[in-house]
């Protein structure tokens, strides 16, 4: 009897871990539709947001998989995204004005500033949802946190690589970190 209790809740566990890890993914598809959008509307940048969306998909493959390196990678892409487009500029700022302009007026003026609000919103949900999956792994340890820094070095250096090849009007935003 406590065999088959035991399997019941195993498989509650296992169902709801996966949910998690499928809610990861779906958060960094949407992102990478929110980087199609923006590169439709913006033919710049399409290249760019093509080699943006690589750490985006490799992390939501992973997390479906419960890989640790993919719960480290989309928390640190989706962190990434959100330390430089809500702290190095305004866009997430201006794309949640976008947003209250809309729901009072109904009127919406630059649909490529709206597009930062729910980038925000499902890079967060990508954040929270691989930190939580990876929070249910059992196999966790200390040198796991090695694991996070090197996947925040390789995402910064990623990023930064690519805006410096295809947008180097992007690397204005590091100034006041790196100076001149």
């Amino acid at each position: 009897m406590s065999t088959t209790e035991g399997r019941s809740n195993a498989s509650f566990s296992d169902k709801r871990g996966n949910k998690i890890d499928t809610l990861a993914a779906l958060c960094a598809t949407a992102f990478i539709v929110i980087l199609g959008i923006a590169a439709y509307w913006d033919r710049t940048i399409r290249v760019l947001h093509v080699f943006e969306s690589l750490p985006y998909l490799v992390a939501a493959a992973l997390c479906l998989r419960q890989r640790k390196f993919g719960y480290m990678l989309g928390a640190s892409a989706g962190s990434f995204w959100l330390w430089t487009a809500g702290t190095l500029t305004t866009f997430v700022r201006n794309g949640f004005e976008c947003v209250s302009m809309l729901l009072r007026t109904g009127h919406l003026d630059r649909p490529d500033v709206f597009i930062a609000a729910p980038a925000a919103l499902v890079t967060g949900g990508l954040v929270i949802f691989s930190l939580w999956g990876y929070s249910r792994l059992r196999n966790k340890s200390w040198s796991d946190l090695l694991l996070l820094v090197t996947a925040t070095g390789l995402v910064a250096g990623f990023f930064v690589a690519i805006f410096a090849a295809f947008a180097p009007q992007y690397l204005n935003m590091f100034r006041p970190i790196f100076g001149n």
